[in-house]
């Protein structure tokens, strides 16, 4: 019972010296309740929506104010015409688009079937699904309520009075295939797990096993011992995710629509942040243990939950939106579906790039003002 009594003392005198470990214990749990409790969420609600309205009449404006009185579609835009849907597309600006024929208001006044095209950017098939579904849903009950009002008003016996058919065409992933949104995903995924856990032991492991006194003593400075120690990295995970994108493009056939060399330098500027990561958490801690802990509180959770990669984030609610902005995968991410599924470049992918450098630069100038303040 000594024995065990001492070993118990010794071990939570530990943990109680390790500051960093114990708040990461202590916020670990909570962090996760609040990520999971608000913003893991299912449910998609105000898609942002596009509307190109050709009639422009009473008619149209009461179908749009009903899609708008929903919580599931959201009109955000209203395009002058097809150019400007391609280039909300594009930027990221919404995820479908009505198009109100010329003649609808006439043939509703007639009592006449109408049609009205939905645009669906399918290079994120699960939300393109569900919003499918959505303007199905809404379009099929207006219509419904037209033909009740034309039976009621012309006395017909039949539900033959006219309504609205939605005709679907889905852009940048046609079929829906599932693997061509994932894949993209995965790989940030991936390439954020390795870059960050490859560098998050490269100090604090000179720290345990005591070498780290024998750099310092030696003429070499702060930002060459940093740069020394990642460019290693750089070079090894630049093959990999070049063997990775070589897989999912000839291997599992996702489309590669885009520039092979744009892709390669946003995946240059994404590795550079990740090893930062790593890097910048194997400065600030004492112990592998606790760097690998903040690697995976930093760098895998908010990869998987905050990227866009499973969850939208415009479902998310505004505080967990706004956290996203700090975590490189989100930017990354629009940049490698961007790239292979829509065949897009720095015109529109300047914002993701611009953050990923900005980032991974401010990561190594705090890792190397990190180690001089130790060093002094």
């Amino acid at each position: 019972m000594m024995r065990l009594k001492a070993i118990f003392l010794k071990e939570m005198i530990l943990i109680a010296r390790d500051k960093r470990a114990l708040f990461l214990i202590l916020v670990f749990p909570v962090f996760m309740l609040i990520l999971y409790s608000y913003g893991v969420t299912f449910d998609i609600k105000n898609v942002s929506t596009a509307v190109l309205d050709y009639c422009a009449k009473p008619a149209s404006r009461e179908l749009l104010n009903k899609i708008n009185s929903t919580e599931y579609l959201n009109i955000e835009y209203y395009a002058e015409n097809y150019d400007d849907i391609y280039r909300l597309f594009l930027e990221n600006k919404i995820v479908l688009a009505l198009v109100i024929p010329p003649d609808f208001d006439k043939k509703i006044a007639l009592g006449q079937k109408t049609k009205i095209q939905a645009l669906v950017n399918g290079s994120d098939a699960n939300t393109a699904s569900v919003a499918m579904g959505y303007q199905a849903a809404i379009i099929s009950s207006y219509g419904a309520e037209l033909v009740r009002e034309n039976i009621a008003k012309r006395g017909l016996a039949s539900a033959t009075g006219g309504g609205v058919i939605e005709k679907t065409r889905i852009w940048y992933n046609p079929e829906l295939i599932s693997i061509n949104f994932i894949v993209p995903g995965v790989i940030a995924v991936v390439m954020m797990i390795l870059g960050s856990v490859l560098t998050s032991t490269s100090i604090v492991r000179e720290k345990e096993t005591g070498t780290i006194e024998m750099l310092v003593s030696t003429p070499i400075r702060s930002q060459e011992l940093i740069i020394g120690k990642i460019l290693p990295y750089v070079i090894v995970s630049f093959i990999d995710i070049i063997i990775v994108i070589a897989i999912a493009h000839f291997g599992l056939k996702v489309p590669l629509k885009g520039s092979v060399s744009l892709l390669m330098f946003g995946s240059l500027l994404y590795l550079i942040c990740a090893l930062g990561v790593g890097l910048w958490t194997s400065n600030i801690s004492n112990t592998v243990s606790s760097s690998q802990i903040i690697v995976m509180f930093l760098g895998l959770l908010p990869t998987v939950l905050l990227s866009g990669f499973i969850f939208p984030i415009s479902s998310m609610p505004t505080v967990v939106q706004a956290i996203t902005y700090a975590f490189p995968a989100r930017y990354f991410i629009v940049v490698l579906r961007g790239i292979f599924l829509k065949g897009v470049g720095l015109d529109v992918l300047w914002p993701q790039f611009l953050f990923m450098f900005v980032y991974g630069l401010a990561l190594l100038v705090l890792s190397i003002a990190k180690f001089k303040k130790k060093i002094g």
